[in-house]
């Protein structure tokens, strides 16, 4: 579990350069971009189903001025149009299987993977093809306006809501709290982009290890529910 105690604007710093560690000036080192290939298509044939590729690309905060020490690698398979819920039920699943079962960093950053219709929308500010070798949206040194305030109340009240179910054991409390929490990521996202109150007050909880941990005690507790203990013997 992560554990990174950080503010909204710790989020949020613009740096004069990309991510040296990966880039060098606007050009993704070569290096980096052969293993992020690999990854990739390692991850593609983990998926287990064929996907038509169309791309492969990064964003986030490596992919952008936005940067910091906490920051991960997002890598995107782009497949065609927009995937249906019985697709999309795949992909989140073998994305969460393959984190479960592998970790996997570049030069000390961990890598995500994911797999994104085209026809989805997209909130990040910075897009790098990996198949191409250029930018599809080239970043800007631009510092979002962010309400400090707003974003920590936010994550308070959801890390007293994760403290609280986690120790309640309840499968069912856990669960509502983890998807409450990923609804209100995605709602944030839609509304204002990567840097909404919702999607910020998600990465202070990631940074702290709540989600993590919400995701592992549901595992657990599923596991238990599903198994069966060893029947008593009677003299």
């Amino acid at each position: 579990m992560r554990l990174r105690e950080v503010t909204a604007s710790d989020l949020v710093t613009v740096n004069r350069r990309l991510n040296p560690k990966i880039w060098q000036d606007e050009e993704l080192d070569s290096a980096v971009r052969a293993k992020l290939l690999e990854i990739a298509k390692a991850f593609q044939e983990f998926v287990g189903v064929e996907l038509n590729v169309q791309d492969y690309t990064i964003t986030g905060s490596n992919a952008n001025y936005t940067w910091t020490r906490y920051s991960d690698l997002d890598l995107h398979l782009i497949v065609p149009g927009v995937p249906n819920d019985a697709d999309r039920e795949l992909y989140s699943a073998k994305k969460a299987l393959w984190g479960e079962q592998h970790d996997i960093t570049i030069r000390g950053m961990p890598v995500e993977c994911y797999v994104q219709g085209s026809g989805e929308p997209h909130h990040s500010t910075g897009v790098y093809s990996l198949s191409k070798n250029k930018w599809l949206v080239e970043p800007k040194k631009v510092k979002p306006k962010i309400d400090d305030a707003a974003v920590r109340a936010k994550s308070d009240s959801l890390a007293h809501d994760a403290k609280t179910v986690l120790k309640s054991q309840d499968l069912d409390k856990i669960r509502a709290v983890k998807e409450k929490i990923t609804k209100m990521r995605q709602s944030g996202l839609e509304r204002a982009g990567e840097w909404s109150v919702e999607n910020l007050a998600f990465k202070i909880l990631r940074n702290l290890g709540l989600i993590d941990e919400l995701a592992d005690r549901i595992r657990e507790l599923e596991d238990k529910n599903l198994s069966l203990e060893q029947a008593q013997v009677l003299d």
